[in-house]
């Protein structure tokens, strides 16, 4: 089965596990910018990793295998409150480079003003430059997820995004219908806090209606096992019966035309 991981990050991971994620049979995967960091950290701190995403990360998943474009944007938590400004300001010059797909992880966590007021820029931003967007939304287990979730595509449709270029990251099974119903993208996380294989699996087996807008990734893992929770999906959907193509559909096609990768 071919496989593009479209929120693996990547430069969290240890160079033999990617190695190894890349035998397991990801030839492809996205690299976002994360949502949090842990630490206050100035404008320099923020362009210096994307420069290290666009450059190299980009080559060093090549080396092993793996074809790797970037989404980037100023997260929510962790910058400086005067580097915000001037984050923003140097972003649309990134956004040109020829290894960025789209902009993300952007959203809203708690749904607070400061958090609703980064959004609606960015999402300004990735209207201007045409590119589509990774939507960070609550765990499942967080216990504002469906009262935020109706936050996050309330002001997406506020700001004249168009949904289908906006995938809702982080889904749970308390929050699926209303993300299947809203005309995005829905991404199937298999992380610790998320879903398991098991469960991407069985909502893809029981949503073949909705498989055009099915997407699973990886996301964070937080340990080596996590990152390869998309093959196990796979071989998931394997045992509950799927074919390859309509496995390959959500694994492959999906990803692969949402972000225009470039891959064969």
């Amino acid at each position: 089965m071919r496989i593009i991981d479209p929120h693996l990050h990547i430069d969290r991971m240890k160079g033999k596990d990617a190695e190894t994620l890349s035998i397991a049979g990801v030839e492809a995967a996205v690299l976002p910018t994360p949502h949090l960091l842990p630490w206050l950290v100035s404008a320099e701190t923020l362009l210096r990793m994307w420069r290290n995403f666009l450059n190299f990360e980009v080559k060093h998943a090549k080396s092993l295998g793996i074809t790797l474009r970037v989404t980037l944007s100023v997260p929510f938590y962790g910058i400086d409150t005067e580097a915000v400004g001037e984050c923003l300001k140097q972003l649309p010059k990134y956004l040109e480079h020829e290894n960025v797909v789209g902009l993300g992880e952007i959203g809203l966590d708690a749904g607070i003003e400061d958090e609703v007021k980064l959004f609606r820029a960015q999402l300004n931003i990735a209207t201007e430059y045409k590119l589509p967007i990774i939507v960070h939304t609550p765990t499942p287990m967080e216990p504002q997820a469906p009262t935020v979730l109706k936050q996050i595509i309330k002001v997406i449709k506020e700001e004249n995004f168009p949904l289908e270029r906006a995938i809702l990251d982080h889904t749970g099974r308390n929050t699926l219908r209303a993300r299947l119903d809203s005309g995005a993208m829905v991404g199937l996380s298999l992380c610790y806090d998320k879903l398991r294989p098991e469960d991407a699996a069985e909502i893809v087996l029981e949503n073949p209606d909705k498989r055009d807008k099915l997407l699973i990734n990886s996301e964070f893992g937080y340990s080596s096992e996590g990152y390869f929770s998309v093959p196990r999906a796979v071989l998931s959907m394997r045992r509950l019966g799927l074919k390859r193509e309509e496995i390959e559909g959500v694994t492959w096609d999906n990803p692969k035309g949402f972000f225009n990768l470039p891959v064969e």
